[in-house]
């Protein structure tokens, strides 16, 4: 199996609504700079009949999958909008799509049953629910996704995190949490690869932290340096210094073993 990752920032993507800092100001002024909202693909090789899943349906879907690529599914982890907007492509003004299927837990699918356009792409079947609760998987062509649920402190209900299970070796995704529990931390040492959450670099980066916490890279780096686990930061904010690659923040982390997950990356499982 392989994952490609999609994007890799934080929901509002780069350039960021409303701002002129140098990394969104450098993303308008040259195309080749922007990013997309953080969002997986997997996928067995690359034949025409290989199955595609998605993990996060971004707002930036438009761009992050080719003119004539089949989806066969989506996870989707959380009911905000970095994680579940790109739903609405899927609806009469996009494809058009049959019964595509939506594995989310309990939270997420109470949102969607009560929410318009989601409710709207239900009842016209262009989406069809599968739950995914804590502990279920599923076998996909080349593969297994394996749910694990986690309260996220933010949005008062649970968030999934996936691990995904390739022949040889595990990917663990976590893109957006509060803070990293010990039952988190078992999945990320359980895995080979992980994509986390690295948000921020410190809780003094923006000025409404306590709004929308997360758990910041520079204590993670101390959380984490004893874990085998190769580890990637995934959903950095516009703000956050460890997307321009000159960064001092950047080249700390890579010193201490861990990894920023670009955009167009693929891990063969």
């Amino acid at each position: 199996m392989k994952v490609e990752v999609l994007g890799n920032v934080q929901d509002g993507g780069v350039p960021h609504l409303g701002c002129d800092c140098e990394v969104c100001k450098n993303a308008r002024e040259n195309p080749e700079e922007q990013k997309f909202v953080s969002s997986l693909l997997l996928k067995e090789d690359e034949s025409e009949n290989s199955a595609r899943y998605l993990i996060e349906a971004s707002p930036d879907i438009r761009m992050q999958l080719s003119g004539g690529e089949y989806i066969d599914g989506v996870f989707i982890p959380l009911s905000t909008l970095g994680h579940m907007t790109g739903l609405q492509f899927f609806g009469p003004e996009g494809p058009d799509a049959s019964d595509l299927s939506v594995y989310c837990c309990d939270d997420v699918e109470d949102f969607m049953m009560k929410n318009d356009p989601y409710r709207l792409l239900i009842d016209r079947d262009n989406l069809e629910m599968q739950e995914f609760s804590d502990g279920d998987s599923i076998d996909i062509q080349g593969g297994e996704v394996e749910s694990h649920q986690f309260y996220h402190q933010h949005v008062n209900h649970n968030t999934t995190g996936y691990m995904i299970h390739g022949e040889d070796r595990k990917l663990f995704y976590l893109a957006d949490i509060t803070e990293f529990t010990e039952e988190i931390e078992a999945c990320i040492q359980e895995a080979d690869v992980a994509l986390i959450d690295g948000t921020f670099w410190s809780e003094d980066e923006i000025g409404r932290y306590e709004e929308v916490p997360h758990p910041p890279i520079r204590r993670s780096l101390d959380q984490f340096e004893d874990v085998d686990t190769k580890i990637y930061f995934i959903h950095m904010n516009h703000t956050n210094p460890v997307l321009r690659e000159d960064s001092e923040e950047r080249e700390t982390l890579n010193e201490r073993g861990f990894s920023v997950a670009e955009q167009g990356h693929q891990f063969q499982l």
